[in-house]
């Protein structure tokens, strides 16, 4: 065969595979056996072996590539991604609809809503990239922080029913990038087949875990042999846009045209009845499903009424997701012993036989606190009912007194803290006892593995056992020394071979410069959470520091997505020495009066700083090089201080989340919904039903160029 016959053969193959798979993993109507289609596959190797240069990306030899050497790398999401908030009972459920009916107003009491099956799999988003009225798949990444993934766009390729690429329309208006975002699972059947091979150390618990472990594969011919599925069911808004998608079930419908697996088994609803009956309904099927899933996903269909219900800094306001009962198991009570947290709070666990629950061997469950080993009478040699909370974190739910052996007794809570045996302390109004004993050996550790842990530090490589290990060998005793650490301190510990050593110091390194949210989340002061630290980040007005560093930093958000173009910049941060005098001069009622804040955490952030301790750690990790860079947008002007704004219709330059975001930078909150308590309404074209509440109530309202002059 010539070349120009091999390039027609070609294309007639890949066309002729592309249809047979579609047929096969998207319409589950097999036109072929598995026998034909890897005949075919087969042919088309051979083809594209003797003329290489008529091999194209998007051919469906290609999804296997060159294993990578090293750990996955990190990059950049195009845009942050959200987490669903769980709800666990119709009263959640009917609670959150009501609170979108108050806040869309009276012109939408009733709209509909698509009900979507959650998968239970590991998230990816999925970058595509327009050439010539075709996307092509450029990265696949886990979902990682949020803001930033892992890279396994090599092992996502080899998942058979995702297209490589797509075609589209001839429109310059189209976005360069199109992110679709997907969950990549194992089927149940896939699942024994994969663990029939393992040894019995090596099993895979449950599907989830097998995708996972899977898609993180350093070689992808590792994962092109386990039988990865996807179902895709998100696009970017910008993308969305682009394409005229005015609804999730209209952006369904265009995945699946453009053949994205999709699940069909999507319902629309109008009321909660409607969507009770389909949960009720998987809720009974999900047993018979080829794959797990743990609950449904409601989604409100409108895109303009999720624009108008927008976000919270974690979730989106127009989506949840109703989780089933956690699964519940029995298990018998060998111990119950008390663990000490980051912050001295002292929680009793229920040390148990090893017991499957939910896909996983639970060995431990948490008691929570004293009240409740009284309120359950949970003693030692009891049968008790376990159940994973939100099927992640074991709890003990029920005790099963029929079953109590003779001779048990009550538990009584101890007086004395398990690690450091300091006398436990139980504040007014808490449920929680606490060590006071701010150099306790077992919150010390929990301090430091908290400081490194991904939504903090993020320093890769030191978990619990190196952690435990370090300590131990007296290389750190807080986590200041933690930048003082070389790798010949490592080398020769039990743990560590040079390459290990290598890493964790790399990962070190790149902590030294780090953004001041994370690093005030870090430091495991008691009340501040990631949106806390964030908040404060924002709205104190930190002293830049004159001094400049140098760090590696991605040149541009799309040259970070691909890994292209990483130079040294020179950044301005702010030092441990600003940080300290700052939240020493700020008064307890300049913070609390920070929207988002309040009295608790402005009183915890006063308290922590008073301690001379705590103002010598700050001191050691400025000493150490550590510097926190200032967020973006916090040198703004606080023009909007203590002004609520409502955005409703289509700005003209602005999206919503721009909008949104230059209030927030400068003091300002964005609400949902117009009341006497809001200051300006801030209309576009198409302004609904709040731009005529907004004029009964006589607030003042104001277009796009009157919001730039504020500015």
């Amino acid at each position: 065969m010539d070349k120009r016959a091999a390039a027609a053969r070609i294309e007639k193959l890949k066309e002729e595979i592309r249809r047979l798979n579609r047929a096969y993993f998207i319409e589950n109507k097999p036109k072929a056996s598995e026998d034909v289609r890897d005949a075919l596959k087969q042919e088309l190797i051979a083809l594209e072996k003797e003329y290489p240069d008529l091999v194209t990306p998007d051919s469906p030899t290609q999804r296997v590539g060159a294993p990578l050497d090293g750990r996955l790398p990190k990059v950049q999401h195009l845009s942050p991604k959200e987490s669903l908030q769980d709800a666990f009972s119709r009263e959640e459920i009917e609670d959150w609809m009501d609170q979108m009916r108050r806040a869309l107003g009276k012109e939408h009491q009733h709209f509909e809503c698509i009900v979507e099956l959650k998968i239970d799999g590991l998230n990816i988003s999925l970058v595509y990239e327009h050439k010539q009225g075709t996307y092509h798949l450029r990265r696949a990444l886990t979902r990682g922080n949020g803001i930033e993934g892992e890279d396994v766009t090599h092992t996502v390729r080899t998942v058979e029913a995702l297209p490589l690429s797509f075609a589209v329309r001839e429109d310059d208006k189209l976005p360069r990038y199109l992110e679709i975002s997907g969950e990549v699972y194992m089927t149940k059947a896939a699942l024994k087949h994969l663990n029939k091979d393992l040894p019995d150390a090596e099993k895979f618990a449950n599907p989830r875990n097998a995708a996972a472990g899977s898609v993180r594969q350093l070689d992808p011919n590792v994962t092109a042999k386990r039988d990865l599925s996807i179902f895709c069911y998100a696009l970017d808004p910008k993308g969305a846009d682009a394409l005229g998608i005015t609804t999730q079930k209209e952006l369904m419908e265009f995945l699946l045209s453009k053949g994205f697996p999709i699940h069909q088994g999507y319902r629309m609803c109008t009321s909660i009845e409607a969507i009770q009956n389909v949960f009720d309904g998987w809720k009974k099927e999900r047993s018979t499903l080829p794959f797990d899933i743990d609950g449904i996903v409601i989604k409100v269909n409108g895109r303009r009424l999720q624009r108008d219900l927008g976000s919270t800094a974690k979730a989106p306001r127009w989506a949840r997701a109703y989780k089933f009962p956690a699964e519940q198991k029995t298990a018998r009570v060998l111990d119950i012993q008390l663990q000490v947290g980051r912050t001295g709070a002292v929680t009793p666990v229920a040390h148990l036989t090893p017991t499957l629950v939910a896909g996983s061997t639970v060995a431990r469950a948490t008691l929570h606190n004293a009240d409740e080993i009284e309120r359950l009478d949970v003693r030692i040699g009891d049968t008790v009912v376990i159940q994973k909370a939100g099927d992640v974190i074991p709890e003990v739910v029920e005790v099963l007194n029929n079953l109590r052996p003779q001779g048990t007794k009550p538990f009584h809570y101890p007086k004395h803290c398990p690690s450091c045996g300091a006398n436990l302390e139980r504040p007014e109004g808490e449920v929680v006892h606490r060590c006071p004993n701010p150099k306790c050996a077992a919150a010390r550790q929990e301090r430091i593995e908290h400081f490194a842990s991904r939504h903090a530090m993020n320093i890769e490589g030191l978990g619990k056992e190196t952690v435990e290990l370090l300590l131990a060998e007296g290389l750190i005793t807080d986590p200041a020394d933690i930048f003082s650490l070389a790798a010949e301190d490592l080398l020769g510990l039990p743990l560590f071979k040079e390459k290990k050593a290598t890493n964790l110091m790399e990962s070190i390194n790149g902590a030294r410069h780090i953004p001041l949210e994370r690093f005030l989340f870090a430091l495991g002061i008691r009340h501040i959470g990631r949106e806390s630290a964030e908040l404060l980040a924002r709205r104190i007005r930190w002293p830049a520091e004159k001094k400049e560093v140098e760090v590696r930093q991605d040149a541009g958000p799309q040259t970070s997505l691909f890994g292209e173009g990483r130079k040294k910049v020179k950044l301005h941060g702010i030092t441990m020495e600003n940080i300290a005098a700052t939240l020493q001069k700020i008064a307890v009622d300049e913070l609390s009066a920070i929207d988002g804040v309040g009295p608790v955490v402005a009183g915890a952030l006063k308290e922590w700083i008073m301690d001379e301790d705590h103002r010598a750690l700050l001191h050691k990790f400025g000493q150490a090089g550590v510097l926190a860079l200032q967020p973006e947008g916090s040198h703004a002007p606080q023009t909007f201080a203590g002004k609520t704004f409502v955005l409703t219709g289509t700005l003209p330059t602005l999206s919503r989340e721009q909008a949104k975001s230059l209030i927030k930078e400068r003091g300002g909150k964005v609400s949902a919904s117009v009341s006497k308590k809001t200051d300006f309404v801030l209309a576009g074209a198409e302004a609904g039903g709040k731009l005529d509440e907004a004029r009964q109530l006589k607030v003042p309202v104001m277009d796009e160029g009157k919001f730039r002059k504020m500015l």
